[in-house]
């Protein structure tokens, strides 16, 4: 309760009211501190409120920044995944090349061992098919000299006998007219002069004969002679023939082998390092096709690989029928007998071009 003791009352009525008891200044003192309290309490609470929504905010945010980073990070992993994936398949194909360059160089190495030991073999057969040719044409010329004396020979005794008829035919018109009929025995006695004389003419004839028949079997002699002469020319020629070489040539890739009981080829093309695996129609068709666009800039190179678990009448018919149908060398040879294979052999005439 407020008296107002100590204060001048200046309120209208003032004296009547001083004796009243007046309980309204306490109850608004108390309504205005439970309304200042309450507006305190209201403020506090709004101001946790807008810091409590502004934390939730952030956190939201936070929150989805982090849903987005992980996110992005997902996405970086496919990608990285993906790259992964191509470089294990790159490293494989590398890998796979590498082995393929491998072999290549060691099957090089093992044929240029074999092509020098040809060529040794090839230098020594030549300087023999030369000696033999020399020998050939010392014999040509001697059988050429000796039917030329021969000819020579024959025709002296062919004009000798005919100057010898013409001789006797002469002697006899002459001794005919000066013979007389008493001189009978004259004419006998010539006569068979004259038949000596023709039994030698005859004799003359069969050697001529005989000189005839030698110089006939000497002719077929030279021919035959002749003949081995250009056997052995077109076998020095032969020899001499360019080998099988890749060089220039538009290669192609054949590697045939066993799997599981199966056979198994596989086909890699021309400018490509993809080996992909074919049936044997599908091979045919490939090369077929390779064939008719490159012509005689076709090279193909059969890889018979060691571990192949063919036959060795297997891979060498294999490697045959190929190269015969298909090959640049074989097609210019037309049909010519290719090398046999070995383990780890690419085809005739290489072991791995």
């Amino acid at each position: 309760m407020h008296r107002f003791d100590t204060f001048t009352d200046l309120r209208v009525n003032s004296g009547d009211r001083q004796g009243e008891i007046t309980l309204w200044p306490s109850f608004t003192d108390i309504m205005t501190v439970v309304l200042m309290i309450f507006m305190l309490t209201m403020i506090v609470v709004i101001i946790k409120n807008t810091t409590l929504a502004q934390a939730l905010l952030t956190s939201e945010n936070q929150k989805k920044q982090v849903q987005s980073l992980l996110h992005d990070k997902e996405k970086a992993q496919a990608e990285l995944k993906i790259i992964l994936a191509d470089l294990e398949e790159k490293l494989s194909q590398k890998q796979m090349t590498l082995l393929l360059r491998e072999d290549e160089i060691s099957l090089l190495q093992q044929d240029l061992e074999g092509k020098m030991a040809r060529i040794a073999a090839v230098e020594k057969e030549s300087a023999e098919l030369k000696s033999d040719i020399k020998g050939l044409q010392a014999g040509v010329a001697a059988a050429r000299e000796e039917a030329a004396a021969f000819e020579k020979k024959s025709t002296e005794l062919a004009r000798q006998y005919e100057v010898r008829i013409a001789e006797i035919q002469a002697a006899s018109e002459k001794r005919l007219a000066a013979l007389s009929s008493d001189k009978a025995r004259e004419i006998e006695d010539y006569n068979r002069k004259v038949l000596a004389l023709l039994n030698q003419l005859k004799e003359k004839e069969t050697v001529i004969l005989a000189l005839g028949g030698e110089k006939q079997n000497l002719e077929m002699s030279l021919a035959k002679q002749r003949q081995d002469f250009s056997a052995l020319e077109e076998k020095y020629i032969r020899l001499i023939q360019p080998a099988r070489s890749p060089a220039g040539k538009k290669v192609a890739t054949v590697v045939y082998q066993r799997t599981g009981g199966n056979f198994r080829i596989g086909f890699k093309g021309i400018d490509t390092e993809r080996i992909e695996t074919l049936t044997m129609d599908q091979l045919h068709q490939q090369l077929g096709a390779l064939r008719q666009k490159w012509q005689d800039q076709l090279y193909v190179k059969v890889i018979i690989p060691e571990d192949s678990g063919l036959t060795y009448n297997e891979a060498w018919t294999f490697t045959k029928d190929i190269l015969s149908r298909y090959d640049y060398y074989f097609q210019e040879k037309a049909g010519a007998p290719a090398e046999e294979p070995h383990a780890g052999h690419t085809g005739p005439a290489e072991p791995s071009q």
